[in-house]
């Protein structure tokens, strides 16, 4: 498995989309129904910041260090290119639009991850 890396502020940091993740992102968010999940079809500037945040703080313990950074310090220093890149991890990480049989292009609701894929 390959591990993906952003430099953020200047220091190299580890990005990992998974469960862990995930579960911090539903947490931060108050959702504890995945049938919930982007319901309503946006994804704030804030949500796409959470998720960021998870992902690199799930990244940095993998890889044995602690962020440092709170999802404010992060948003600071963050740029646009930052985000770009962060969103290409992100749908290679998530599958880019597989399901989970394997099928590519299954119609079906998107939620906010699979939102965030589609625009990667």
């Amino acid at each position: 498995m390959k591990n993906y890396y952003l430099s953020i502020g200047g220091k190299k940091v580890r990005v990992e989309m998974n469960w862990n993740a995930m579960m911090t992102f539903c947490e931060e968010k108050g959702i504890d129904d995945l049938s919930k999940l982007g319901e309503d079809g946006n994804v704030t500037p804030r949500d796409l910041l959470t998720i960021m945040y998870s992902a690199i703080k799930e990244g940095e313990r993998m890889d044995g260090r602690t962020f440092e950074l709170t999802k404010e310090g992060l948003s600071e220093i963050v740029r646009p290119s930052d985000i770009t890149l962060f969103l290409k991890i992100y749908k290679e990480q998530c599958g880019g639009g597989d399901d989970v049989t394997g099928k590519v292009g299954v119609a079906k609701k998107k939620n906010v991850f699979q939102r965030l894929i589609s625009r990667g």
